[in-house]
């Protein structure tokens, strides 16, 4: 079987011009979900929902193609990944040939109208997101009537927002087929924290107000204490959570912060006291607690370089205000959808930092900040659990048949 499944990778690849697969072939098998896209923000809301598919209980194999430049993605048992063109038909073909999914989910920019017909006569249902307006690849424009002839083997579109309703109306698809489920944003689960711990270091602190600035690379930690002694004028009672995106570097911030602030580092188990002015938490795997105890935090990263180091959902989803500044990275789909919102404060440079924490930390603001960002995650997660029920239900019926 483990021999087929590589001789089959490697006929993969041949129909896919020679591009060399990047996944191992016995992920493949069914019950299949093909999730695509022919972006790479669109890819990056494609693994979130991967991982979301792989925790359900009956979890189907996935298959993720998207565009060269995505991050690597950890290996996880049942995910396959693979740098595909935006609507390679061979590959299609030679997928179906294999094992043919019970669900294409397709989230982009066009519609890959080789690869629906490669998979609809196979009986593949057919879902479409993130599009606002019905649009064809290139080479398949000129075509008169074809539009049309590839939507009747769509069986959902996601629509995106209610103005595209208007744009996908006309094309003979029914009602029952334009699913209004918002953006294709994938919110992970809440990260978690140790309750108790929560308790003691709110008490050891007097329930003094705490900012968290979250994964911090070295080249930010200077701008960070900069922010942070200037938000003190303005509340001198502030706290500081400084958490570096290299714990390493935790023994040698204290020894350079402890002259000038009454310091704690993590890592020793430091006691926090009611003068505690900045806690470095120099351990991993933590940050569920931090976003709980500030009201505030600064996503790091966001000033230079290759952009924000977190995904900014993770302090949405527990009622933090978030701030930051121009560089997203590869999270640049979940910061632009907390802006639309007004969900977070974006800061041009380093110098506005600091009164940009200022004004996140004052409550009316912070609170409003929050909510906000709530209903960002309430609505993500909305669309996630229709989208999630519509590909089971496919590799349901899949399994029925």
């Amino acid at each position: 079987m483990a021999r087929a499944l590589s001789e089959s990778v490697s006929m993969f690849a041949r129909a896919g011009r020679g591009r060399p697969p990047s996944f191992d072939a016995a992920q493949l098998r069914a019950p299949l979900v093909w999730l695509h896209s022919d972006t790479l923000r669109g890819a990056q809301s494609l693994v979130a929902l991967s991982e979301i598919l792989l925790r359900e209980e009956a979890s189907p194999s996935v298959l993720l193609t998207h565009p060269e430049g995505l991050s690597k993605l950890p290996d996880l048992q049942g995910r396959a990944a693979l740098v595909l063109a935006a609507d390679d038909a061979r590959f299609a073909r030679a997928l179906a040939a294999h094992v043919q999914p019970a669900a294409f989910l397709s989230g982009g920019r066009h519609i890959p109208t080789g690869m629906i017909a490669a998979l609809a006569s196979g009986g593949t249902r057919i879902l479409l997101a993130e599009m606002e307006v019905p649009r064809l690849a290139t080479g398949w424009r000129s075509l008169p009537g074809l539009l049309r002839r590839v939507l009747r083997q769509v069986d959902h579109v996601l629509l995106p927002n209610a103005r595209a309703r208007v744009e996908w109306s006309g094309y003979g698809l029914s009602e029952d087929a334009l699913l209004s489920t918002g953006r294709l944003t994938v919110i992970q689960p809440a990260l978690g924290c140790n309750e108790a711990e929560r308790d003691m270091l709110s008490d050891a602190f007097r329930h003094r107000t705490m900012w968290f600035a979250a994964h911090v690379p070295e080249r930010e930690e200077d701008l960070v204490i900069a922010a942070h002694r200037e938000a003190l004028r303005e509340s001198p009672r502030l706290a500081l959570i400084l958490n570096p995106a290299d714990p390493r570097r935790g023994a040698a911030l204290k020894a350079a912060l402890a002259p000038r602030f009454s310091t704690a580092l993590r890592s020793e188990d430091d006691p926090v006291t009611p003068e505690t002015q900045i806690y470095i938490v120099d351990t991993e795997d933590e940050r569920g607690l931090w976003y709980r105890l500030g009201v505030a935090c600064y996503i790091g990263g966001t000033m230079g370089g290759e952009g924000a180091l977190v995904n900014p959902m993770e302090a949405a989803g527990l009622g933090c205000a978030i701030v930051h500044g121009r560089m997203f990275g590869r999270f640049a789909e979940a910061f632009d959808l907390l802006r639309q919102s007004r969900a977070t404060r974006m800061v041009q440079g380093p110098e506005a930092l600091g009164p940009a924490i200022g004004g996140a930390l004052r409550p009316e603001q912070a609170a409003d900040m929050a909510n906000r960002g709530w209903q960002v995650i309430a609505d993500g997660a909305e669309a996630t659990e229709q989208v999630v029920g519509l590909l089971l239900a496919a590799c349901a019926a899949r399994g029925a048949g």
